[in-house]
C-alpha cells in the first residue's frame, strides 16, 4: 500500500511523498543589495527551474517609518562624529552618505511620494533526489550570488518554511527586509522563461529549458506585428534581422522589404530571388518626392465618397523633405524657418502651375529634378 505524505523528520530538507518521491528545501532571502535593479534582482530566483517563492509584502505605517528612520539618522550621525574623531576619512565619508540617503528617504515618505515596506522572501526547491537538490541547492545560492542576493536554507525550520511558501497567506519564518516604493516594484516577475509563439520561423534555443524558440510576426496574441531589436555593437542585431527574413521568406512566405542605407542586405535578396533597387546620385532609379495619388474620403454632410487630391499635406511633406535635403548638403545657418516658408510656396506655385487643386481633379504626376 503507497502512503502519502510528507516526512519532516530532516532539519535541512522536506520528503515528499505520492507516486514517486521527491526532495524539497525551503529557503529564505538573506541579505539583499544597496541597489535593487529590475529585472536583475530575483529574476534568476523565479527561472531557476522546479522552484516556487512566495513574497509577504506589509506596508510600513508612516509613523513608524518616521521614527525608524530617525533612529538610523542619529545612529550614523554618532558613527560619523565618532569616525571624524578617529581620524577614519573613509568611513566618514561612507556613513555620511547613508545618512543622507536616509534623511532624503524620510522627507520624501513625509511628503508623501514613498512609503516604506516590509518583504519576506521565502522559495522552496524540488528535485528526485538528495544529490540533485545538493547540487542545485548550491547552483542557485551561485547564481543568486551575482546579482548580490544571499540566500540561505531555512535550517531547523523547513516545515515552517515550506507552509509559508504555500499559498495560504500564512508567513510563519518573519525573515524581512525594508524596501521603499522603488526598490519594492523591481521584485514583482514580469518575466518569464517560456518566450515565443506555437508557430513561426526558429530563431534559437531557449538556454532556460532547451525548447526550440520560434518567432511569428503575425500570430495572432500580438496585437500588431512591429518589432525592435536592441543590442550593443556586434552583438547580431542584423544577424537576428537577416535569419528573421530568409526564414520567414523560405517556411512562410513572407516577402519583406529592407531600407538598406549600408547595402548589407544585398546577397540577402538576391540568395532569396528579390531584387536590389539602388538609390544614388548615379542611379537610374529616383523617388518621385512629387508624385501625389487621389485619397477617399467621406463627406460630413451627406455621407457620401469623394476622391480628393490633398494638396495642402503633399507641399507639408515635400517641403520637409527638400528641407531635410538642404540641411544635409550645406552647413549654412540660412536654412532656417524663412527657407522652409520659401520651399512652400515655390512647391505650391509648381502644383498650381499644373492645375493640381484640392477638388476632384485629374490624376498628375509632377517629375522634377532637383540640381
Amino acid at each position: 500500500m503507497l502512503h502519502h505524505g510528507i516526512d519532516a523528520s530532516n532539519i535541512d530538507h522536506l520528503e515528499i511523498i505520492s507516486n514517486t518521491k521527491r526532495y524539497a528545501r525551503s529557503f529564505f532571502v538573506s541579505s539583499l543589495p544597496r541597489m535593487a535593479i529590475f529585472p536583475e534582482l530575483f529574476r534568476d530566483l523565479y527561472l531557476f527551474g522546479d522552484i516556487n517563492t512566495s513574497i509577504y509584502i506589509n506596508p510600513i505605517p508612516e509613523a513608524k517609518s518616521q521614527n525608524e528612520l530617525n533612529r538610523v539618522i542619529n545612529q550614523l550621525e554618532t558613527e560619523r562624529i565618532v569616525a571624524a574623531d578617529r581620524g577614519n576619512i573613509n568611513r566618514q565619508s561612507t556613513v555620511g552618505q547613508k545618512r543622507y540617503e536616509a534623511e532624503q528617504l524620510r522627507d520624501e515618505i513625509a511628503a508623501g511620494f514613498n512609503k516604506l515596506y516590509e518583504a519576506s522572501i521565502i522559495s522552496t526547491l524540488f528535485a528526485y533526489s538528495i544529490e540533485d537538490l545538493d547540487k542545485f541547492t548550491s547552483l542557485l545560492a551561485t547564481e543568486m550570488s551575482k546579482s548580490l542576493v544571499g540566500v540561505k536554507s531555512a535550517w531547523a525550520m523547513q516545515e515552517d518554511a515550506f507552509k509559508s511558501n504555500l499559498p495560504l497567506m500564512n508567513n510563519k519564518i518573519k525573515k524581512v527586509h525594508t524596501f521603499d516604493r522603488r526598490s519594492m516594484g523591481t521584485v514583482f516577475p514580469f518575466t518569464t522563461s517560456e518566450i515565443g509563439h506555437p508557430t513561426g520561423v526558429p530563431l534559437g534555443f531557449n538556454k532556460q529549458t532547451g525548447v526550440p524558440i520560434l518567432f511569428d510576426n503575425f500570430h495572432p496574441s500580438l496585437t500588431n506585428y512591429n518589432m525592435v531589436i536592441f543590442a550593443k555593437s556586434g552583438a547580431g542585431k542584423s544577424v537576428t534581422m537577416k535569419t528573421l527574413i530568409s526564414r520567414s521568406a523560405v517556411l512562410m512566405g513572407i516577402e519583406s522589404l529592407a531600407l538598406d542605407a549600408e547595402g548589407e542586405y544585398s546577397i540577402v535578396a538576391e540568395s532569396l530571388g528579390g531584387i536590389n533597387v539602388v538609390l544614388g546620385p548615379s542611379s537610374k532609379t529616383i523617388i518621385n518626392l512629387f508624385d501625389i495619388e487621389q485619397e477617399v474620403v467621406k463627406d460630413e454632410i451627406t455621407g457620401r465618397e469623394r476622391a480628393v487630391l490633398n494638396v495642402e499635406n503633399k507641399v507639408e511633406d515635400v517641403t520637409q523633405a527638400l528641407l531635410t535635403m538642404a540641411r544635409g548638403s550645406t552647413r549654412s545657418t540660412e536654412v532656417n524657418e524663412l527657407t522652409k516658408q520659401i520651399i512652400a510656396e515655390v512647391v505650391g506655385e509648381e502644383y498650381a502651375h499644373f492645375g493640381i487643386t484640392r477638388g476632384p481633379s485629374k490624376f498628375i504626376r509632377i517629375y522634377t529634378r532637383w540640381s
